[in-house]
């Protein structure tokens, strides 16, 4: 026929379709899935640290440079109490992303919680430099300074901390309750002034704080301090006036101080609002009995607002209780009389100033400020002027103790207003903008005062400030910049200078502006060539853009002035290792861990470069050496996972089993809940043949993971391998359409057969049974596999039967197999056949490779042809005698479900021996040329049963009639293993 090159282009596609079928096909595990699985493990109530742990080991089988699993895995173990595993999987995180702030966060928790605090500490500080004031590095931070009892540190971090996320209300409530335990703490040892300071801080961002001002009232009651608690209780009952508390305290408080008649005065406030309390209806009495015991003597005073009852409207009696109350400290009863004098004398201009007097001393200055601005409009010269303009200052300051940042704004402007050139009020009112993140108004302040000032030092550093907190970094260091060239000896200058410049590179990286990173720190460097925060974002930048001679030399200028600096040299050994330069990395790293031997962070460091440097090793191909990394490093760290894993993986690549095996039993030991070491034992076993004491190992695992699929999969696998013996029925039915197609042949061919499998190989025996149009017959056939050793095996096989019409009367066959390295084979062997057509002897040759998932086998037979001189007494054609022919099947398998299963495909030409279904009249059709082509799906269930369907068809060239016919083959197979 013309159509077989289109036939063999048609089942090449056809097989390129199974390929992707069966990739399809292929489980594979996502590490994203497992991940989540993990993650969600861990949300649990309570969490499954456990199965967390195993799910983050299966994804970093899979996902080994995920440095999320990492992170989940050492988050886990640490949760689970595992603190030695988990600090192994933090430090391996942060060694390969030094930036990746949540594993500093979980390695100060495990620190924190094992009171390890120095090492909390440094791994806070760790994070601190690539996250520069970041809220919760410092939080936890801070928690181990109350720790230690640290509270000089304690009290800097906490002022930082509220200072920088003053709007942050948890920062809020931290610093409040830090606040009231610092005091506390002081208290109980006696410090009462540092005590009551950190009392007073609470009440400035509280002021209702119960505790505080219970703790102030008492401290300023111990101490003798009755101003301070009359102010203090006098702002509570500002917030809250009816307070039933507050109001007895201040009564208290006013008759230590013998100011009875004020005292009377809250007391007769306090029965309106509590009319039935006897306590308040006895106090009442009471202080008004103690106030007469005190104003007995005081006969002026008494005489004056006698005759003020007789005359009220009398100025000089009113001139006299104002002196005489104002010089008492009655400030309340001075204005009071101040008052009435002016009902009767409103435009008395000393009354208004006495009032303004005693307004000011009682620190009314909201009030003192309107009538001082009275006083100046009616009368304005300059002394009224400045004294207007003093109290609307003391104004502006109380209102801004009093948050009222409006009335505060208004009353600064108010100043400006009188007097363009107030540097003071202009200074508050940029501070007052600041408070309330009004950084535009507060700028165009300042430019503002620089109009009259233009050049001042102070306002333009100021104004650096104020860009500084307005995060415009960029603009703040150009100013500080020009101030340092003007003052180059200025400390504060350089100061700012650097710390500007070095945010503003920290914004610019935000933006991945690299190039102007480089810039601004460059500046910095120019002016503090020594500035440690400089070199060491120089040195990240230039490294994480790979540019690592540049970052080895920003490194060794900071060797230079800093030659004993630890994180150093590390960050350099860091370099190396991103440059690839192991050699150099281990250099360095190996002399700090020889230095200090006891240090977890530099044992771990030198042994990930040793491990890198392995697999570097592997990449190009030299296994001894990265043999000799491995080992380095497993000296290092005898027990540490990755070490074993890249040791064992190694050896079994190698195929060193030895070698591989006591490592394997040392990981066991260590880890007896971990998988993999149980999975490489298995595999080794399953390498060696060894079936039995792989399916062991692996029946260990799965009930470690009960739910992994693949463990429990790999397990049926090995144990199908394990078992000894197969029986197996197979079926072979063939339909051949002759010339005339009214006279078809069907053919049907039966066997059954058994195998056992021994140390060496396997050894079967089948009885085959043949129904043909001419008759039935029967058939014994042996077949072998023998394994010679590692890289030769055999195969043997041999029939007979009594009827050579049927089956051929007897057949033999031997090849020899030799294994190359990359999934190749050779076959060389022969095959002898005898019918009662004639006999056939024949070689055989044939080369195969394994890829992965596919397989494919090229075989040819060189055949010479023996004919029998007659046939049932019937003369042989004499010119078949001695003639040679060959044949050719190229075979092709793709396989799925981990290889239990597969697709295959043949194409061949010719007639094989091999081919059970002709080889009984191999004689009489060798001459035919014959083109065949076949496909089929063997499927294996849990590694124990296989059932196979395979079709098969063949095209003849009848040479004497010059046609040709066709044989369809259907085929069924089915073996079990017990």
């Amino acid at each position: 026929m013309r159509s077989t090159p289109k036939l063999v282009l048609l089942l090449l596609l056809t097989l390129v379709c199974f390929r992707s079928y069966g990739q399809w096909l292929k489980n594979s595990g996502s590490s994203d899935d497992l991940y989540k699985q993990a993650k969600n493990e861990l949300d649990q109530k309570p969490p499954h640290y456990q199965r967390a742990i195993n799910l983050c080991h299966e994804a970093i089988e899979i996902s080994p440079s995920n440095l999320d699993i990492h992170l989940l895995l050492g988050n886990a173990l640490g949760q689970a109490g595992k603190v030695d595993s988990a600090r192994i999987e933090l430090n391996y995180v942060i060694q390969k992303n030094p930036k990746y702030k949540e594993a500093y966060i979980y390695l100060v928790n495990i620190e924190a919680v094992a009171c390890n605090y120095l090492q909390a500490l440094e791994y806070a500080d760790m994070g601190l430099k690539y996250y520069p004031n970041d809220r919760d590095l410092l939080l936890r931070k801070l928690d181990i300074y109350r720790k230690e009892g640290d509270w000089i540190e304690s009290s800097k971090l906490a002022d930082y901390l509220f200072e920088r996320y003053s709007t942050d209300s948890y920062i809020r409530s931290v610093y409040l309750d830090y606040k009231l335990t610092l005091a506390r703490q002081y208290a109980h040892r006696g410090y009462l002034e540092i005590s009551k300071r950190a009392y007073e801080q609470v009440l400035e961002q509280d002021p209702l704080n119960k505790e505080a001002l219970q703790a102030v009232y008492t401290l300023d009651v111990r101490s003798g301090n009755y101003e301070s608690s009359l102010s203090l209780t006098n702002r509570a009952l500002q917030s809250n006036p009816g307070s039933y508390e507050f109001l007895m305290k201040k009564i208290g408080i006013l008759m230590e101080m013998s100011r009875y008649e004020e005292a009377s005065e809250v007391a007769e406030k306090l029965l309106k609002q509590y009319p039935s309390n006897p306590e308040v209806q006895k106090l009442v009495v009471y202080t008004h009995m103690e106030a007469g015991r005190y104003f007995l003597n005081t006969d002026p005073y008494m005489q004056f607002q006698a005759a003020l009852d007789k005359e009220p409207g009398n100025i000089d009696a009113l001139n006299y209780l104002i002196n005489i109350a104002f010089s008492r400290g009655l400030l309340a009863d001075a204005l009071q009389w101040v008052n009435l004098a002016l009902k009767h004398s409103p435009d008395n201009q000393e009354l208004n100033r006495k009032k303004l007097g005693i307004l000011t001393d009682l620190k009314r200055y909201d009030q003192a400020s309107r009538l001082a601005k009275t006083i100046y409009k009616e009368n304005p010269s300059e002394a009224n002027k400045q004294n207007y303009l003093d109290i609307t200052l003391q104004a502006a300051r109380m209102y801004l103790t009093q948050n009222e940042y409006d009335s505060a704004t208004i009353a600064l402007n108010s100043i400006l207003f009188y007097d363009h050139h107030n540097m003071v009020a202009f200074n508050e009112l940029i501070n007052t903008y600041i408070l309330e993140k009004r950084f535009d108004d507060a700028l165009h302040a300042i430019d503002e005062a620089l109009t009259y000032y233009p050049g001042d030092e102070q306002l333009l550093f100021k104004k650096a400030a104020t860009l500084e907190a307005y995060q415009h970094y960029a603009e703040a260091s150009v100013i500080t910049k020009e101030l340092l060239s003007k003052y180059p000896e200025s400390r504060q200058y350089l100061v700012s200078f650097v710390q500007q410049s070095l945010a503003a590179s920290r914004q610019s990286m935000q933006y991945d502006d690299y190039y102007g990173t480089i810039a601004i720190l460059q500046q910095v460097l120019d002016k503090q060539p020594e500035n440690m925060d400089a070199l060491n974002y120089m040195i990240n930048i230039q490294d994480a853009n790979k540019h690592f001679d540049s970052a080895i030399y920003y490194t060794d200028q900071a060797l230079n002035y800093y030659p004993n600096d630890k994180d150093l040299l590390l960050k350099k050994s860091s370099v190396y290792t991103d440059a690839h330069d192991y050699v150099s990395a281990t250099d360095i790293s190996g002399g700090l861990y020889a230095d200090y031997p006891y240090n977890i962070r530099y044992r771990d460091v030198y042994k990930d470069q040793l491990l890198l440097a392995g697999q570097q090793y592997i990449i190009n191909n030299d296994q001894d050496s990265a043999l000799l990394e491995f080992n380095r490093a497993l000296e290092v760290a005898p027990t540490d996972t990755q070490a074993l894993y890249s040791t064992i993986n190694l050896y079994i690549t190698r195929g060193e089993f030895d070698l591989a095996m006591p490592l394997i039993q040392r990981g066991r030991y260590y880890y007896p809940n971990m998988p993999y070491f149980l999975l490489k034992r298995a595999n080794i076993y399953e390498m060696q043949k060894n079936w039995e004491d792989a399916w062991h190992s692996v029946d260990t695992l799965v009930k470690l993971t009960p739910y992994d699929t693949k463990n429990i999969a790999y397990a049926e696998f090995l144990y199908g391998h394990f078992l000894k013996n197969e029986v197996g029925v197979l079926y072979l039915h063939t339909k051949i359409f002759n010339i005339d197609s009214s006279n078809n042949d069907v053919y049907g061919v039966a066997a059954i057969q058994y195998s056992r499998k021994y140390d060496r190989g396997t050894i079967t025996a089948r009885v085959d049974y043949a129904g043909r149009p001419t008759g039935t017959g029967y058939m014994f056939e042996g077949e072998t596999y023998f394994n010679i050793n590692t890289k030769w095996y055999a195969y043997g096989i041999a029939g007979w039967s009594p009827d050579g019409s049927i089956f051929p009367t007897d057949h033999f066959g031997l090849s020899v197999f030799h294994s190359f390295n990359r999934g190749w084979d050779v076959e060389l062997g022969g095959r002898s056949l005898d019918a009662d057509s004639g006999k056939v002897y024949s070689g055989v040759a044939s080369i195969s490779r394994e890829m992965k998932e596919f397989y494919v086998n090229l075989r040819g037979y060189y055949i010479d042809l023996v004919s029998k001189t007659e046939k049932d007494g019937v003369p042989v054609n004499p010119n078949q005698l001695g003639k040679s022919y060959y044949s050719a099947i190229l075979t092709t398998r793709v396989f799925v479900d981990n290889r239990a299963s597969y697709f295959s495909g043949i194409v061949g030409y010719g007639t094989a021996p091999d081919d059970f279904s002709l080889n009984y009249e191999l004689s009489n059709i060798l001459q035919y040329p014959t083109v065949s082509a076949g496909m089929g799906f063997s499927k294996q269930f849990h590694y124990k049963t296989t059932v196979g369907l395979f079709g098969t068809w063949y095209n003849m060239k009848l040479s004497p009639l010059n046609t040709y016919q066709n044989q369809y083959d259907i085929s069924i197979t089915v073996l079990h293993r017990f």
